[in-house]
């Protein structure tokens, strides 16, 4: 195991009617008469009632607030820079985001973006890390991302989806209300299922050595998602399984799941591409494509890690030898997709236009190589997404 440190500051404020408490929450950061940012995607979020319930806390604390809508998935650029001048006009102390990952990420770009001299794209595309933010706060209406407890941030800009991350960023407190997810549609629960689980694998399928118990943890973590999952997709309004599945996609993605062993991140890097090249595609969507083209490429490096995978996730019985263990694990977890009715190669997601070699070349273009459990270069990457035809 490697040296680590670790900070979780995020106050988790969990269960039914916690969004109405909002206004108190940030009331602890702020001071009465402060003005907050409140950011959000479409009108789902209005149609439920659910802005107004946050319009009322916050008038009830006595703040005010400037209310921005029109965040869509992989959210834009152009977007996160009206974002910033909005809350400077408005002097805002705060950015609530009320939404699912794409909001948060925007939210947090917007909090980077405000007390920044240059333009906020320098976090994502010429690696300045951000030093200050304005505080962020969240009141989640999609359970997928972990964004509301991670200090990552995700843009699409120029014709790319970049990645910047800092501890200020890092929400100081977010509301889950499983409640809220009760409307959701098939296609955002499965597609969310599959990011929650994608963040715990991109930080199991590590060379470290010696790390059983945090192995513990994301096995437990990652066969709840999938029971309580299967559940959901048959009944949307189970509140149990969207308590164990929206606890356990908050932790995948806060850096509970990486401690002391080296993350991989090349699953994540390469749809990104995809997603930026089509930005229609959903991003847990495009995960079931990448992932089993990544690991029949990958597990080879060490087929001990995949058999134990498929033994102690995706329950099968181990093989001849950890080869054929491995590659069980991966045809289960494919027929785990499968049963969520998630897409299964680029063709299934509209992108069998997309050019392998064009895609690899921007997955490499700022780092210069994806993966930490096998250094992937152009050449790799461009036979991966060939795997996924």
């Amino acid at each position: 195991m490697n040296n680590f440190e670790y900070c979780n500051p995020t106050h988790l404020i969990f269960g039914k009617g916690r969004e109405n408490d909002i206004g108190a929450i940030l009331l602890k950061k702020l001071q009465a008469g402060d003005t907050v940012l409140v950011v959000y995607g479409g009108k789902s979020a209005e149609k439920s009632g659910l802005i107004d319930r946050v319009r009322r806390s916050l008038e009830a604390a006595g703040l005010s607030a400037v209310f921005k809508g029109g965040v869509t998935p992989n959210p834009q650029l152009d977007l996160v820079r009206d974002g910033i001048e909005a809350a400077r006009e408005c002097g805002a102390r705060a950015v609530l985001a009320v939404g699912g990952g794409s909001v948060i990420d925007a939210s947090k770009a917007i909090a980077i973006g405000v007390p920044y001299e240059g333009d906020v794209w320098d976090f994502f595309a010429a690696g300045v890390s951000p030093k200050e933010a304005l505080p962020v706060a969240c009141v989640l209406t999609l359970p997928a991302a972990g964004s509301e407890q991670s200090i990552r941030i995700v843009i699409s800009g120029e014709g790319r989806k970049l990645g910047a991350g800092s501890p200020v960023v890092r929400p100081f407190a977010s509301v889950i209300n499983p409640e809220i997810f009760f409307t959701l549609p098939q296609k955002q629960i499965r597609a969310g299922v599959i990011d929650m689980m994608s963040h715990i694998m991109e930080r199991y399928f590590t060379l470290t050595e010696g790390t059983d118990f945090v192995d513990g943890q994301a096995e437990a973590a990652m066969r709840t998602i999938m029971r309580n999952g299967l559940k959901l997709m048959k009944n949307h309004e189970d509140y149990d399984a969207w308590c164990q599945v929206s606890v356990a996609g908050s932790f995948a993605h806060n850096g509970y799941y990486a401690l002391g062993q080296t993350e991989d991140w090349a699953s994540h890097g390469m749809e990104h591409e995809l997603s930026a090249w089509d930005t229609s595609i959903t991003h847990g969507d495009g995960l079931a494509v990448v992932i089993p083209a990544w690991m029949r490429y990958v597990y080879d490096v060490k087929p001990s890690r995949f058999a134990q995978f498929a033994i102690n996730v995706m329950g099968e019985e181990a093989g001849a030898d950890d080869n054929e263990t491995a590659l069980k694990g991966i045809e289960a977890l494919k027929r785990f997709y499968r049963e969520v009715g998630a897409p299964a190669t680029l063709s299934d997601l509209g992108a069998d236009k997309a050019d392998s070699r064009e895609l690899a070349e921007k997955a490499v273009r700022i780092p210069g190589k994806l993966g930490g459990f096998k250094k992937l270069y152009a050449e790799d990457i461009a036979k991966i997404y060939d795997m996924m035809r």
